[in-house]
C-alpha cells in the first residue's frame, strides 16, 4: 500500500496490509492524495514475496523491458484530500463483469488481487506446518491478452505477444491466461494453486516429470502422474474446497468443468493415472469419511516427505517414491490407512521405491509396461522396448513410452553406452546424413527409429544420449562416472515427433547395454 501526492506523484508513505486488509499511512494535513495498491504479497516471517506482473508489451515498443522488469499492477483510489484528522479509505477491486451482458464491459482491477488471494492460501498452507519457511520470489505473470493460441508456447516472442497456450509454471515464474472470449484464470482458484504447486516442488521438493500434453484418465508416464497428480491434490489442501473449477469459452458460449478431488473417477486406476495420485494424497489430508478415506494424517507429513525424501531419491520421483517414504515415517494405524488408500487406487500397498512388487499393468493387459524398473548389469546386454499404445497424439508422455534402468556402479568409472534399435522400421542409406536431414527438412528422417536415453543419479541428470543417428546411439560418457545406484529412461524420439507417419510402429525394441 503507498500514499501518494496526487501532484508530485511522490510516495509520501508506504505499508503492508494486515490478512483483512486493514492498513494504515500517516500524511500532512490537508494534502490531495490518493492510495495505491500494489499487486504483491510481502513478508518477511515467513518469507514471501510475489508480485503480479503484465507479461505483453506494446509490439511497437523497439526496447521492451525485461520480463523481471515489467509493470506490476497497481489499482489507485480517487484523489481526495487527508484533511485534519484521520479518516477511513475503503478500496474495492471491481471483477469489471457485467452480469447483464455476461461480459466484461470495466477495468478487470480484481484479476490480480485474485490471483495473489490463491497464491497466498498455498503459501499459508506451508507455513502453517513450517513457521520458518523462506518461498523464494515468484513473479506470477497475467494479462487480458494471454490467450491459449495453438503452438504457442514460452518463447520470448510468445511471452510478450500473450500467446502463452495454456497456463504452466516454468522456471520461477508461473503464467496465467485472461483473453476474454477464450480462457480466464483470475477466479479459477484451483487452476492457478495447481500451477503453484509445480513452484513448490520446483524450489522445495523435486519433480521429474516431462510434461506434455495429458488428459483425465489418461494412462501417463508415472513421473508425470504424480506431479499432476499432487499439485492437483495441494489445491484442494490449499483451498480447503475438493470442487476444482476450470472456466472457459467453447463456441463462444461460457462453460467450463469441474473435479471432485475426493471422487473423481476417469480411466484406469493405478499408479500412471494422476487421478489415482491426486485422489491419495487428498484422502491423506482430508477428515472426511469415504470408503478407504477412514482417517488423516494433516498436511506436515505429505511436506516432511516432500522436502526431505523426495528431494534425493535415487528413483524418479513418483507415487512409488512418494508412498514408500511416507510410510517409513508413520505409526503402523496410519500405515494401515496408507495401504488402504494405495489399494483402492490398485497400488501394490507392498510398495518400494522402485515399484518392484507392482503388478498393475495398466489397461487390457498391455506389452511393456512391468517390472518398472529393469536390472542393468555392465557388460551384459538388455532388450528393452518403448511402447506408444497409449499415445494417439505423439505426446511422447504416456505410459510404457518411456522405460527405465536401475545400474549399479560400485566405483567410479567411464561408461560406454550403447542403444540398438532391434528390427529397425526403416534403414538408411549409407551416407545419410541425419543432422543435414534435419537441416534440409528431409521428410526421409522422420521414419528411420532414433533411440535417446537420459542417465540420473539421485535426481541429477549425468548423461545424455541425443543424437539423431538412425536405430543407434553410441556414447561413451566424458569422463568417469562417480560411484552410485543410476537409472537410465530410455524412449523413442519418432514416439513424440510429430511429423513421423502415422504408420509407425507402437513398439520399438532396443538392445542396451553399458560397458
Amino acid at each position: 500500500m503507498q500514499l501518494i501526492d496526487s501532484t508530485s506523484l511522490a510516495v509520501l508513505d508506504s505499508t503492508v496490509s494486515d490478512d483483512s486488509g486493514n492498513y494504515s499511512l500517516a500524511v500532512n494535513p490537508q494534502t490531495d492524495v490518493f492510495v495505491r495498491v500494489r499487486a504483491e504479497l510481502k513478508s518477511t516471517s515467513p518469507v514471501w514475496d510475489v508480485e503480479v506482473r503484465n507479461n505483453v508489451v506494446d509490439p511497437a515498443e523497439p526496447n521492451p523491458p525485461a520480463l523481471a522488469d515489467r509493470p506490476i499492477y497497481v489499482m489507485d483510489s480517487v484523489v481526495f484530500n487527508s484533511g485534519d484528522q484521520g479518516q477511513l479509505q475503503d478500496l474495492t477491486a471491481a471483477t469489471g463483469w457485467d452480469l447483464s451482458s455476461a461480459s466484461f464491459t470495466e477495468v478487470r482491477a480484481a484479476a490480480p488481487f485474485s490471483v495473489l488471494d490463491a497464491i497466498y492460501s498455498a503459501m499459508t498452507l506451508v507455513s502453517s506446518v513450517d513457521p520458518s519457511v523462506s518461498f523464494p520470489p515468484l513473479d506470477a505473470f497475467w494479462s487480458p491478452d494471454n490467450v491459449s493460441t495453438r503452438g504457442a508456447g514460452t518463447t520470448e516472442e510468445n511471452v510478450a505477444s500473450g500467446e502463452i497456450g495454456t497456463s504452466f509454471y516454468s522456471g520461477g515464474r508461473l503464467f496465467l491466461l485472461g483473453k476474454d472470449g477464450d480462457d480466464i484464470e483470475e477466479f479459477d482458484d484451483h487452476v492457478i494453486v495447481h500451477e503453484w504447486g509445480h513452484y513448490f516442488e520446483d524450489n522445495f521438493s523435486r519433480s521429474d516429470s516431462i510434461g506434455g500434453a495429458h488428459g483425465l484418465g489418461d494412462s501417463l508416464d508415472m513421473r508425470l502422474a504424480f506431479g499432476e497428480g499432487f499439485a492437483t491434490a495441494l489445491s484442494g489442501m490449499a483451498l480447503n474446497n475438493r470442487i476444482y473449477c476450470d472456466t472457459s469459452w467453447f463456441a463462444g458460449n461460457l462453460s467450463g468443468f469441474e473435479i471432485d478431488i475426493e471422487s473423481e473417477f476417469a480411466g484406469t486406476a493405478g499408479w500412471f493415472n494422476e487421478i489415482s495420485v491426486m485422489k491419495l494424497i487428498y484422502d491423506l489430508w482430508d477428515t472426511n469419511v469415504d470408503g478407504a478415506d477412514n482417517s488423516s494424517i494433516g498436511f506436515a507429513p505429505i511436506y516432511d516427505v516432500m522436502t526431505g525424501p523426495q528431494l534425493a531419491t535415487p528413483a524418479f520421483t513418483s507415487i512409488f517414491s512418494f508412498a514408500t517414504d511416507l510410510k517409513l515415517s508413520l505409526n503402523a494405524q496410519d500405515n494401515a490407512f496408507v495401504d488402504a488408500l494405495l489399494t483402492e487406487q490398485s497400488i501394490n500397498p507392498n510398495i518400494d521405491t522402485f515399484g518392484s512388487t507392482e503388478l498393475n499393468d495398466g489397461p487390457s493387459m498391455p506389452d511393456d509396461v512391468l517390472p518398472i524398473y529393469d536390472d542393468l548389469v555392465l557388460g551384459v546386454t538388455r532388450q528393452i522396448c518403448s511402447n506408444s499404445q497409449f499415445d494417439s497424439g505423439r505426446d511422447g508422455n504416456k505410459l510404457s513410452e518411456h522405460r527405465f534402468l536401475k545400474l549399479n556402479l560400485p566405483v567410479s568409472q567411464q561408461v560406454t553406452f550403447s542403444m540398438i534399435t532391434v528390427s529397425p522400421p526403416s534403414t538408411p542409406a549409407s551416407d545419410y546424413n541425419c543432422v543435414q536431414a534435419f537441416m534440409d527438412d528431409d521428410p526421409e528422417v522422420h521414419v528411420h527409429s532414433d533411440p535417446d536415453f537420459y542417465v540420473y543419479l539421485n535426481g541429477s541428470l549425468m548423461w545424455v544420449g541425443g543424437s539423431c543417428v538412425p536405430n543407434t546411439e553410441v556414447s561413451p560418457t566424458n569422463g568417469a562416472l562417480p560411484a552410485g545406484d543410476y537409472v537410465i529412461d530410455l524412449n523413442e524420439f519418432r514416439h513424440e515427433d510429430e511429423d513421423s507417419p502415422g504408420g509407425f510402429p507402437e513398439q520399438i525394441c532396443f538392445d542396451f547395454t553399458a560397458n
